[in-house]
């Protein structure tokens, strides 16, 4: 079954309330489920979930900054003048830009169409 982003996203900000719950050192789950108002089963499941997130699970995403964007568009474009990110057909080698610049193919091809 799959979960809605913004039901996603409310787990996802429950369970980072109720980490920080436990950092403070509530960690009766009855006091955590009327702190945070949810049902005792829902902590339970937080709880289990909780041991197996990493740190990179509690923190959101930040979106980038259009400096940040003209930047990337700056390197795309560095790159298309590049042979080295052509293939020997001549067509451009998106794969290699999208693995070395971290982007999607989107915004490659975005940058390629002059958007």
């Amino acid at each position: 079954m799959k979960i809605s982003y913004h039901r996603r996203r409310k787990i996802k900000t429950r369970r980072i309330a109720l980490r920080e719950l436990l950092l403070r050192g509530i960690e009766n789950p009855k006091d955590l489920a009327k702190e945070l108002k949810v049902t005792m089963p829902t902590i339970k499941r937080d709880l289990e979930a909780l041991k197996t997130m990493s740190d990179e699970d509690f923190i959101f995403k930040t979106v980038q900054t259009s400096e940040e964007i003209l930047e990337k568009k700056d390197a795309i474009l560095k790159m298309l003048d590049n042979e080295e990110y052509y293939t020997d057909n001549g067509h451009i080698n998106i794969s290699k830009i999208i693995s070395e610049l971290n982007t999607s193919r989107a915004t490659v091809l975005s940058v390629i169409n002059g958007e």
